[in-house]
């Protein structure tokens, strides 16, 4: 069964964000614009975010984001990372996404594009590639030094003001500082010495790809042995290093991923309890609900109800 579409950011769907919180929104060029708050190819906000926490979510866009302050715990795809003060992380379209614990006083600055619009630029072959695809076994995350968060700060300042005038070439001349935005960070995520991961295990290599099958296969793949089959190990072993690794169950990991797309197209879409039932490869609709309210203490409807 194909994937249902991503629906079209909403800025203040995903960030809660409200007309005294953001700049910009209002200042979208109407080439970019599909509706109130949403963009198309490009935008750049900065702004004092309340996130909607808990809900997963999905972009269509990427997102590069520098965090001025505050922090929250974000998971996206099979990573977990902390967000704080002069972190830069990177969101990439169709993967789902969840904002945990966020702080009173996180501020985040954002650039959202899509791949399009980075498409006629002149970056070296695998500049972008490198940056913009996710990494099986490393966050997509750094803590940036001094120097780094100033060179970040002042290229986003030049394209928030370029967004801003609309003058003649404003577009180029965007790209031109996404561009160097790109090089900068192949340059920070090259550099950045994750200590906490140089001494990768075999263990954990394969934690991260079963992590990284699921969220691949889930809807067609529900047991243990199916992902084991895909990495050639047995199911007990697999289900060994995943404890080990992640201290969770490689059941739980799977049932979490399915619950979370769940909440996602409960949240985002129009379809019906019995429409996702059938999407998530349940037999019945009574068995995605029992399912559901396993996991989250109420049922599909009751939430569906409460969005």
């Amino acid at each position: 069964m194909n994937n249902p579409p991503i629906k079209t950011i909403n800025i203040d769907s995903i960030y809660a964000i409200s007309s005294d919180d953001i700049e910009y929104v209002e200042n979208i060029p109407a080439k970019y614009k599909i509706d109130n708050n949403s963009v198309k190819d490009f935008t750049i906000l900065k702004s004092n975010c309340r996130l909607n926490q808990g809900v997963p979510y999905k972009l269509d866009h990427y997102a590069i984001a520098l965090c001025l302050k505050g922090s929250c715990q974000k998971t996206m795809g099979h990573h977990s990372f902390k967000i704080s003060a002069s972190t830069l992380h990177i969101t990439y379209p169709g993967m789902i996404s969840v904002f945990e614990d966020a702080s009173e006083d996180l501020e985040l600055y954002i650039v959202l594009f899509t791949k399009k619009f980075v498409d006629d630029l002149y970056l070296k072959e695998g500049v972008i590639d490198s940056m913009l695809n996710a990494s099986v076994d490393f966050p997509p995350i750094a803590n940036l030094d001094e120097n780094n968060f100033e060179s970040i700060i002042s290229l986003l300042e030049q394209m928030r003001d370029e967004y801003i005038k609309e003058d003649s070439f404003h577009i180029q001349i965007i790209q031109t500082l996404l561009m160097q935005l790109f090089y900068v960070c192949g340059r920070i995520f090259k550099d950045y010495p994750r200590e906490d991961y140089i001494k990768l295990s075999r263990s954990h290599h394969i934690a991260q790809l079963f992590k990284q099958n699921v969220d691949k296969h889930f809807i067609e793949k529900r047991t243990i042995q199916e992902y084991a089959d895909l990495l050639n190990i047995s199911s007990k072993h697999l289900g060994e290093i995943v404890k080990q690794e992640t201290h969770e169950s490689a059941l739980r990991i799977i049932h979490e991923r399915i619950y979370h797309e769940a909440l996602y197209m409960l949240n985002y879409t129009a379809m019906s309890i019995k429409e996702i039932s059938e999407y998530l490869n349940f037999d019945t609709p009574s068995h995605f609900t029992r399912f559901f309210k396993q996991i989250a203490g109420y049922t599909p409807t009751a939430f569906k109800k409460a969005v």
